[in-house]
This record gives C-alpha cells, structure tokens and sequence, in this order.
C-alpha cells in the first residue's frame, strides 16, 4: 500500500493534553557534571577543556565566581579582552561531551559574537546541541566558560556566523542588555592595502589554553563570484586552525576579518593534526579514528564587509541558517522575536502531558517527552490546549526506537481530531504538509524525499502557520511551503506515527509556540 496515504487507511489514536505555561529550563536538566577538587588557595568558577573529548569539568569554589570585564570598545590596542572561545558540546547520554573548539569576537555590548560557522554548526560526525562561550578575563590565563550562545546567523557558504549569549551556566534566561562586555569596533576592510599590518588573536587548540597573538601583513585579495574583488583578504600570517572564527584586527585594533578555514593551503597543509576525536563512534579514541586536524595552515580572511549583513539580521533578533546542503533546498527566516505564547522543556513531569492507551502511550523520559506507538497505522498526538491564530512552533525531535516507516512533527490549527494540519518528516527521509477537514485526509505537499534528515542526531523541527501559508523548516532550512484557507485557528502540538512496524518511540523536547511576528 502507498505509505503516502497511510493515514487514510488506519485508527488515529488522539491524545489531548490540556497544559499551563512554564518556563524553559532545558540546560539546567543537564544531569551529570564531573567534579574536580578545587585547588589550593581557592579558585573561580571555570570549565576545563582538555585535548581529547571528555566531560566538561566543573571546577567551582562557592565563595568566589568570575565576573565578565565591564563594557568598553576597544580600540587603539590589542583589543583580546574581546575574544572569546566557543566550545560546541554534545550528549553522550546524559553528559555533554566537547565536540570541538574555536574562537569568536564580541562585537556589541549585549552579547553578540562574530565567528565561523563551521565551528558552531553540526559536522558529519557530532550533532551540536550547546555553545558554551569562554572568555577572555586575563592575557596569561586560560578563558573562563561563563555562558551559553545559540546561533541567530550562520552561512555556510561564507563560513560566517553570528551567535547570541542567551543563558548563563545554571540555563538560566539572561538579559543581553545587562551584559555590558567589552567589545571590538568594526572597521572597514575596504580600506586595507598592501603592507598593512594585521593582528590576529584566538585559541588555536594547540601550544597551550591561553590567548595566542600572530602578527602579519596584508599579501593580496583574492576574489569570488558574487563576493566581489575581496571575498578573501591574504596575509602572510600562517595561522593555526583553533583560530578560525577569531579576531582579525589592523594596526588601530578595528576588527577587519575573520580568520576562516576556506582561506587554508589544502586538505592535506596541516601544521598538526592528531586522533583526538571519536570519529567511529565506538566509545573509544584510538589508531581506528580519523585523524582530526588540530591546526590547519590558514592564511586568508573573510572581511568584516561580507559578515555585516549577517550582524544586522541577529542585531534584529532574526535568525537565518544557511547550511551546505543538497539541491532544492534554500535558506528561511523563522521568526524570533514573536511573543511566547507557550513553552515546554517536559523537565516538570506534573505538566499533563502523560498518557497511556492500548494503541500508545506517552511518558517523560530522557530530558523529554517520548512518544511511543504501539499498533500500525497509529499515530499518536498531543497539543497544548491553547487556541492560537499566526504562530511558529518548534520543538527538539529524535529517533529514540527505531521502526523505519515512522513520521513525525507537529500540529498547527487543531481544531478537534477531525480537523488540523499536520506538518511531518519520515524516519526514512521524507517530508510532506497535509491537513485533516471533516475527517478527510488531503495532501498539501505530497511526500517528498530530502538528504537533510538525519535520524542519528537531534533534529529542531519548525512550522509556521501564518495566514494561509505554511511552511516545514528543518534545521533552518526549508524543506516546503504550501497554501490553504480551510482552518484560521486552533490549538498546536506534537504527533508521532507508523504505517506497518511498532513499536517506534520518538523524542521530543523543547516545544515552543510563538506568536508570528514581532
């Protein structure tokens, strides 16, 4: 039978949870942190970063906590007091792991940083699913983790990104507008010229945790399609590869450009390259993992130019990730400085939204909210017992147990189980818009395959509801859009289902609904 018309042919079990608003509180349900004794004489809150993934170490003296330096621009000088390191960490289970490291500009008083994006963006081996920004408290002192950051910007094509401190070590929401950090003026790449001297700062990986300085001139400009004559701006600095994303700045210490690994000597000019990573995923670092390289021979920039397009979109509160990614697939907006209208990280388990039924069942486990179907052609589906109009919703989706045939996603406009939208992706790589009126299937976009699901890590899934238009958004990109009048309003939520084999069990975390629009 045609899996695209599955859910004409089976029994929908509905699950309806009628819920109250609460807070988020997603990192603070990071469950295993690995203590270290504090040393002698005291000490401040910091996490250490070693050379091979490992847990992050919380070594932390109650009495005394790091404070951030106090805002001021920095100019005339070596401006490091504004360079940051951005570790990208993943689950292992329930602990994060340090997935890699690189390094970042704060470019505005509330918390914005400039860096690559390929340092804060998945590769093929990790997931990312946090940021932690280290700062720079002292010239001759490793960087102190202070924060957590989420992407607004990111062009993979550019290998730019613009992240945004948004909660601190506990996961606690801050307000960016006391943050008050020093930061780096921009400058004007424009106008660099032979000979000018360049400063470049960052945490290259190797040689050390502290802040490395490397000096060099400006050799020549290399230019790209589209990108004009200074897509790449040569020096004559060899750069390690730790530096990526970090401070460029000319002889007044404005910041000209981002040090970037599209600017290296080859796959193959690596000043060190190590087995660092656990590349195959067997729980072990070994001969049998890819060499990582710890330190690629860079010697070019992005200007600061190409990127400011990108700091005024997150300086607006918008988010836009451009990935790298197969043909037919092309950058979207989501909508983030709309009203919260309801929000879920399931950490509080007296929320409602448990249930259990001969067809399915749905419980809290894992950080999350599981959905677990238990009979073919079921799916199983909960909303959050509000009545909304134009919104947004997303939420955190993986795979927990496999079937192969199983959908997921989300719900907009439910108006009872006899009419809604559903907006879904498939365990076996497909995507599809549909809705449900007077108890009737019809397809909006009939399912379609994509490269982009990727079922080994978590997905952030999207939908935007907004007039008559609705669009599916995987990881910032967007996989379709389609139009229809027939339902105005209603309820949003969460959906899980299987055509043939059970049981399937799919994750969800993270649910938040929001108004479209500022």
């Amino acid at each position: 039978m045609d899996r695209k018309r599955w859910i004409t042919c089976g029994v929908i079990a509905v699950v309806l949870a009628c819920i109250g608003l609460i807070g988020f509180g997603g990192l603070a349900a990071i469950t295993a942190w690995f203590s270290e004794p504090t040393p002698a004489g005291g000490g401040t809150t910091s996490f250490l970063v070693t050379d091979t993934p490992s847990t992050l170490n919380l070594i932390q003296d109650p009495t005394t906590a790091p404070s951030a330096p106090t805002s001021l621009p920095l100019v005339k000088g070596i401006p490091y007091e504004a360079v940051v390191q951005i570790i990208a960490l993943y689950y292992e289970g329930s602990q994060l792991e340090v997935g890699w490291t690189g390094s970042g500009s704060i470019i505005s008083p509330d918390g914005l940083i400039l860096t690559n994006a390929h340092v804060v963006l998945p590769d093929r081996y990790f997931p990312v699913d946090a940021l932690a920004v280290a700062f720079t408290l002292a010239e001759d002192q490793p960087p102190e983790i202070q924060y957590f950051a989420e992407v607004l910007q990111a062009d993979a094509a550019l290998d730019i990104a613009v992240i945004g401190i948004t909660a601190d070590l506990d996961g606690n929401p801050i307000n960016q507008a006391d943050l008050d950090l020093p930061y780096v003026p921009m400058g004007d790449a424009d106008d660099l010229r032979l000979g000018d001297g360049i400063t470049i700062l960052g945490y290259p990986g190797i040689g050390g945790q502290t802040i490395t300085l490397t000096r060099g001139e400006v050799s020549g400009f290399t230019s790209e399609q589209g990108r004009g004559a200074r897509a790449f701006i040569k020096t004559s600095a060899t750069i390690a590869g730790g530096n990526s994303g970090g401070l460029a700045a000319d002889s007044q210490g404005y910041l000209i450009g981002i040090p970037t690994q599209l600017g290296y000597g080859g796959d193959d000019q690596y000043v060190d390259c190590r087995v660092l990573v656990d590349t195959n995923r067997d729980g072990i670092v070994d001969d049998r993992d890819s060499c990582v390289p710890t330190g690629g021979f860079i010697n070019a920039l992005r200007p600061i130019n190409l990127a400011l397009p990108l700091i005024d979109a997150a300086s607006q509160g918008r988010v836009t990730i451009h990935k790298e990614t197969a043909p037919g697939t092309e950058p979207v907006e989501v909508p983030a400085s709309g009203q919260v209208l309801f929000s879920d990280d399931f950490s509080d388990q007296d929320t409602g939204w448990a249930w259990s039924g001969t067809d399915g069942s749905i419980s809290y486990g894992n950080g999350g909210l599981e959905f677990k179907v238990l009979s073919p052609e079921v799916f199983v589906y909960a909303t959050s017992g509000g009545g909304y109009t134009d919104v947004i919703v997303e939420a955190d989706t993986y795979v927990l147990q496999a079937a192969g045939d199983s959908d997921f996603g989300l719900i907009c406009r439910y108006v009872d189980s006899n009419n809604f939208y559903g907006l879904e992706i498939s365990e076996d790589g497909y995507y599809s818009i549909w809705k449900f009126v007077n108890g009737e299937y019809f397809d909006l976009v009939e399912w379609q395959p994509t490269t982009l699901i990727d079922t080994s890590r978590v997905m952030k899934i999207t939908a935007s509801c907004v007039g008559e238009k609705f669009s599916l958004i995987l990881d910032g990109q967007l996989l379709a859009e389609a139009r229809d009048s027939d339902l105005t309003s209603g309820d949003a939520g969460l959906m899980a289902g299987t055509w043939e084999i059970t049981p399937v069990v799919i994750w969800f975390d993270n649910l938040v609904i929001r108004q479209a629009g500022n």
